[in-house]
């Protein structure tokens, strides 16, 4: 099947824990009271739904509350060594070894993505302590539906979210060999490196559940995926509501459903 252009998704590369993508979105419409005539016909106001308590607490920057609220939304008991620790001043290096410093506690609180953050990073540490991952995968399955499956009641990352950690990190592999195309040695070590995790994740994207979705550099086109040993496209895919760089890159639908909100 030829695609046109416009069919093919940019890549867009999506940091397993990128901080920006995390923001909850918050509204409330105040009621105003004034004297009008009574003939006048009122316009209709929609009213986003009211949250329920547990809700709102989950939203709080008062870690008390909200690790109530979160135990009791999913289900789970947390102990003091799954707090999220504020390290403000400290510094981290991702896997290029650039260097990044930690974002005190008060500045995401100001920005009112605190909450959101702590709830990820200590169903995490519950995820390590506990060996029970399905908390952590339920919460972020209300944030990105696209990229989860329900298999005999429990998430499972689906072919979506496989591929697009595999397409991404293609394209950084093929940003590397360009970088040292002049030299042969690091050349062979690089297209080494990125025939072996081709060979590893192939295996994974393979056992995932869901739709098999178009991932460049792994089976957008028919050699290609047999070479790889992967799926080809399912034939339904484009004509999905898969087909949308949103579902690719963001876990999220164009229409904004979602079967996993709590």
């Amino acid at each position: 099947m030829k695609m046109t252009k416009n069919l093919k998704r940019k890549v867009m590369a999506v940091p397993f824990a990128a901080v920006a993508s995390m923001m909850l979105m918050t509204s409330a419409f105040a009621a105003e009271t004034e004297t009008k005539p009574v003939n006048q016909v009122e316009p209709i106001v929609e009213v986003a739904p009211v949250k329920t308590t547990t809700q709102q607490k989950l939203q709080s920057n008062n870690d008390s509350e909200r690790r109530q609220a979160l135990e009791e939304t999913f289900n789970v008991k947390l102990s003091d060594t799954d707090i999220w620790a504020d390290k403000a001043g400290e510094y981290t290096y991702d896997m290029y070894g650039n260097k990044h410093e930690y974002t005190p506690h008060e500045a995401l609180k100001a920005l009112n993505v605190y909450a959101t953050n702590a709830n990820r990073q200590e169903l995490i540490q519950y995820g390590i302590r506990e060996n029970d991952w399905q908390p952590y995968r339920a919460f972020e399955a209300e944030k990105t539906p696209a990229y989860f499956e329900l298999v005999d009641g429990k998430y499972e990352y689906n072919k979506i979210f496989w591929g697009n950690l595999i397409e991404h990190d293609l394209t950084n592999f093929k940003t590397k060999l360009a970088d040292n195309w002049n030299d042969l040695e690091k050349r062979a070590v690089i297209e080494a490196e990125m025939k072996a995790y081709i060979k590893k994740q192939a295996a994974i994207f393979n056992e995932a559940p869901g739709i098999v979705p178009y991932v460049i550099g792994l089976n957008h086109t028919v050699t290609l995926a047999k070479e790889n040993g992967v799926s080809e496209v399912a034939k339904d895919y484009f004509d999905s509501k898969y087909n949308h760089p949103d579902v690719m890159a963001k876990g999220i639908f164009k229409d904004g459903s979602n079967p996993f909100k709590k």
